[in-house]
């Protein structure tokens, strides 16, 4: 049974991501959403709170075009690329070797139950956004076989098995 933390009521990372920790942390968002125009996009939030450095990756040049046209943020290295193979997963985790990892990838989470244990070492927390029952079972599994705490957060509307969001930490 899954013990359900809080629900998510909206897009906006303050409330969709709260339970991450900013401060002083280098942060790897994956599909980091520089084109949401309704809310504050998530690197601009991380690095308003404190973030010490945020990699965000995004493939819309569309967005990045937009978000640079709107935003000045210091610390923050956008990546425009697709994250749609496990090398991707490795590329990025492994060279930035994040404290923090939020990823909303549209279902190409479940890619990361290929990923190798010492990709992690360096993660002492990670938000996923699942799409699909799938994903949530290989991200329990990936998280708990190394050695990640899990809380569950559950769209508003949504059964917890169909969308919502993991949070593995480490104690």
């Amino acid at each position: 049974m899954r013990d359900i933390k809080g629900i998510i009521n909206t897009e906006s990372p303050d409330i969709h991501w709260s339970f991450l920790p900013i401060r002083g942390e280098t942060i790897l968002d994956l599909g980091c959403g520089i084109n949401n125009q309704e809310h504050l996009p998530t690197p601009v939030y991380w690095v308003q709170n404190g973030a010490k450095m945020v990699y965000g990756i995004d493939p819309s040049p569309q967005s990045y075009e937009w978000f640079k046209t709107n935003f000045v943020v210091q610390n923050f290295i956008n990546i425009m690329d697709y994250v749609d193979r496990i090398e991707k997963f490795e590329l990025y985790i492994g060279s930035i070797k994040p404290s923090v990892i939020k990823i909303d990838v549209e279902g190409t989470e479940i890619l990361l139950n290929a990923l190798r244990p010492e990709y992690l070492e360096s993660v002492k927390h990670v938000g996923i956004e699942y799409h699909n029952l799938s994903c949530l079972l290989s991200c329990e599994r990936l998280l708990k076989e190394n050695g990640f705490e899990l809380e569950y957060y559950k769209f508003e509307h949504l059964p917890i098995d169909y969308q919502g969001v993991l949070h593995g930490y480490k104690k």
